[in-house]
């Protein structure tokens, strides 16, 4: 692999840009060139920078875009059809912008085709960089100009397993001149194999455990600047970000295995508590006939329903509902339990035919109307609008796995993949946790409004709920 200052990724937002800004001011030229293949009628050139200020703003904003999508992210060769995939989401994000511009005003038929085809040629030629790019370097590992590195980890058949599981375009870029484990280190031989070979990478595998036990090699080889490269461990199950920053003097490492503190989480913390406190003022009127609904199905009991549930890190908070069961519900739950069972396996207790329910709850439960109340608790900033479902705390306590904690290292939610995709109907709590952590290690504000999409139908037509 090239290294960052060969491959310079940072400049390569900055291409892109010049290469849009191109393709919008050449885009009349190449409409008009088009014009009569496709039956339109030629018309004047134009500036497209200073026919509206909106457009010059979507064209600068295009490998901001991109670098959202992960289309820079990657240090290494990217997959192509990753990079085909980012720069289709990117195409139809402008598409949909276009859309929304064209309909706030009226423009000419020339106009129109000029906006269209500068959106065609824009993915086009940035596809074609990376294209050229990707061509580039994959000739320049064939060529023989290998990097010269050291493998190093805590046995050889580690290194051997994790050094083989890497792409093997990623292989290829490295000349491993020596493999070398904490019971083999010996400075002297190790040096002049640097020397002699000019190595320019070291290659610890197996996570940080095993940079701790290879210290020593680190230190030899970070002290000649000499680029060090540590794997993940790939048998944890949990994606960790790194992070470097500053404490006084101190340089710190962050691991993160959570979304990370960012002008988007800002972002969500603040659209949740908006959101939520709009939902619970529109849907009062909901609240006043699903009251009454409860009131006349089991006038003894109380209309709302308190349960202490786990949130962030476990942290105990009162979640609100509304009540769906008969008064002292909470005292049978052992007893159903012993008579009926779980319809789920694990520490959790979903019953679809529980007893306890009337007939009115059912019906609140069906279309999710009992979840109204914990619009409360996300304006109260104890849950958000997307996240894990919050499990009573008596169920968090006999998670089966320490690992399993990890579902509570966000914000407790009212929607989910699990919701969505299979609520009442799964039936494993190992499906639940691993849905919840892949929204996790997946997070974005784009995959909460994508969720939060999608659950509406989903409460619309009741799908798995009970």
């Amino acid at each position: 692999m090239m290294s960052s200052k060969a491959y310079l990724p940072r400049l390569l937002p900055l291409v892109d840009l010049v290469l849009i800004l191109l393709c919008a001011y050449y885009s009349p030229w190449v409409t008009n060139a088009v014009a009569p293949f496709l039956g339109w009628e030629q018309g004047m050139f134009f500036d497209v920078f200073k026919t509206t200020f909106l457009a010059g703003i979507a064209v600068a904003a295009a490998p901001v875009v991109l670098y959202v999508l992960g289309f820079y992210r990657r240090r290494n060769l990217q997959r192509m059809g990753t990079a085909l995939r980012q720069v289709g989401t990117f195409t139809v994000y402008y598409l949909c912008v276009i859309a929304v511009y064209q309909s706030l005003g009226e423009h000419s038929k020339h106009f129109n085709h000029v906006i269209m085809v500068c959106i065609v040629m824009v993915p086009l030629v940035i596809f074609l960089r990376y294209l050229i790019l990707h061509t580039i370097m994959l000739h320049w590992y064939g060529t023989g100009n290998l990097r010269p590195a050291i493998l190093a980890g805590m046995s050889r058949e580690a290194i051997e397993q994790v050094w083989n599981s890497t792409p093997s375009y990623w292989r290829k870029a490295f000349n491993i001149v020596a493999r070398t484990t904490p019971e083999e280190y010996d400075e002297e031989k190790l040096q002049k194999i640097i020397e002699k070979s000019h190595v320019e990478q070291l290659i610890i595998v197996d996570g940080m455990m095993s940079a701790v036990a290879n210290h020593d090699l680190y230190q030899l080889c970070a002290v000649q600047g000499i680029d060090v490269y540590v794997f993940r461990s790939s048998n944890k199950g949990v994606t960790a970000r790194v992070e470097l920053t500053e404490i006084g003097d101190s340089s710190v490492l962050v691991f993160s295995s959570t979304p990370a503190v960012s002008w988007a989480r800002l972002v969500k913390s603040v659209a949740d508590r908006i959101l939520a406190l709009l939902m619970l003022v529109c849907s009062l009127p909901l609240w006043l006939i699903v009251a009454i609904g409860i009131k006349l199905s089991d006038p003894k009991g109380p209309v709302f329903f308190r349960q202490q549930r786990s949130g962030l890190y476990g942290r105990p908070f009162m979640m609100w509902k509304f009540r769906s069961m008969l008064s002292g519900a909470e005292k049978q739950l052992e007893q159903v339990k012993k008579e009926f069972g779980s319809d789920v396996d694990g520490p959790i207790f979903k019953l679809e035919n529980d007893p306890r329910i009337f007939p009115f709850g059912h019906f609140i439960r069906k279309t999710s109307l009992d979840e109204l109340p914990q619009l409360i608790n996300i304006v109260l900033g104890d849950m958000s609008i997307v996240g894990p479902r919050p499990l009573p705390t008596y169920e968090t306590e006999q998670f089966p796995e320490i690992r399993d904690r990890r579902r509570l290292s966000v914000k407790p939610g009212l929607t989910c993949y699990w919701q969505i995709e299979d609520r009442s109907n799964a039936k494993s709590f190992d499906v639940m946790r691993e849905k919840d952590l892949k929204y996790i290690d997946n997070w974005s504000l784009w995959l909460d409004i994508k969720l939060i999409f999608r659950t509406i139908p989903a409460v619309l037509l009741g799908r798995g709920a009970k």
